[in-house]
């Protein structure tokens, strides 16, 4: 929890157990968005699942496993070349494939409902 809200917000939070609402969460890095209600939440849920959904399954847990991979190591020549060869091995795959042919042919791509 620290490396999400910072030194500072832990040492306030931690120590006082001072309790704070949703807009000081979204302040400080705990929550990506807040909404004024329940109707807005459903609103706001749908919106990020339909996004999840619409992305390329392989590619999104390729992308989790770079972020979990470089997290907390030095940029240097080394990561940036197995960063470079794992975009590239994404971007020449059946899935890249068929998310460019779909682009191109205006239509979804076969991993969403409406490419199926």
């Amino acid at each position: 929890m620290l490396a999400k809200i910072g030194e500072s917000a832990a040492r306030r939070y931690f120590l006082t157990a001072e309790r704070f609402g949703a807009e000081v969460a979204r302040e400080i890095g705990l929550v990506h968005e807040t909404v004024g209600s329940e109707n807005d939440l459903n609103g706001a849920a749908d919106r990020v699942v339909d996004q999840l959904l619409a992305g390329a399954p392989k590619a999104q847990s390729a992308a989790k496993d770079l972020i979990f991979t470089v997290k907390n190591r030095t940029i240097d020549t080394a990561l940036r070349d197995e960063t470079a060869a794992r975009i590239a091995a994404r971007r020449t795959s059946r899935e890249a494939r068929e998310g460019m042919a779909a682009f191109f042919e205006k239509r979804k791509p076969s991993w969403t409902k409406e490419g199926q």
